[in-house]
């Protein structure tokens, strides 16, 4: 399992936190099922639904969930054009605050509209660094594997993720439409 941690607030001294809770970014395994599936829960609640990884599995059988997600990782069985990306999840106190989508590698077309990295956070977790400390531990990680920067995208009106990306250096690159019609923004971290 991979896993590195910050103090909320330590990801380069991007926020201030009023909290001192130690976040870690861990690749998802068979212990994380319940906090997991509470943030699903969660998600559902607001009314959000959870379409980014497959929620009604992770319900179902969770260490079926966590194989496919190691699977994917692997590249095992993925549509021609889709990379492989590791999931993780943000854990701070033993609570899943949110996941993190990894792609070390992307490939045209799929990177028009598409990053080396998707994130979603919990409510009642969102706006307190929570993002901005996540995204800056996968930024030492890419660092880690060689990329020399990262792509993200933000789809629609998404202030909040705009300002995350921002936080961790990101630059605005171009506006693109996707194939539905949906405005998909484009940032550049360097990591060089």
């Amino acid at each position: 399992m991979w896993c590195t941690r910050a103090r909320w607030g330590d990801a380069a001294n991007l926020t201030q936190m009023a909290d001192e809770h130690e976040v870690r970014l861990e690749t998802v395994s068979v212990a994380h099922g319940p906090s997991y599936v509470s943030m699903l829960d969660e998600f559902d609640r607001a009314g959000d639904g959870y379409p980014y990884n497959d929620a009604d599995l992770a319900r179902e059988d969770f260490g079926q969930f966590v194989r496919e997600a190691d699977e994917e990782a692997a590249g095992i069985g993925l549509p021609q054009g889709i990379p492989p990306q590791t999931t993780f999840v943000l854990v701070a106190d033993g609570v899943v605050l949110g996941e993190v989508r990894y792609r070390p590698r992307l490939d045209e077309p799929y990177e028009q509209f598409h990053g080396h990295a998707a994130y979603n956070i919990r409510h009642s977790a969102r706006g307190r660094g929570v993002a901005t400390t996540g995204l800056g531990l996968l930024i030492d990680r890419a660092r880690a594997d060689g990329l020399p920067g990262m792509l993200l995208t933000v789809e629609g009106d998404n202030p909040a993720s705009v300002r995350v990306i921002e936080k961790n250096g990101g630059r605005h690159l171009r506006d693109t439409v996707d194939d539905d019609g949906g405005q998909v923004a484009s940032y550049w971290i360097d990591l060089d």
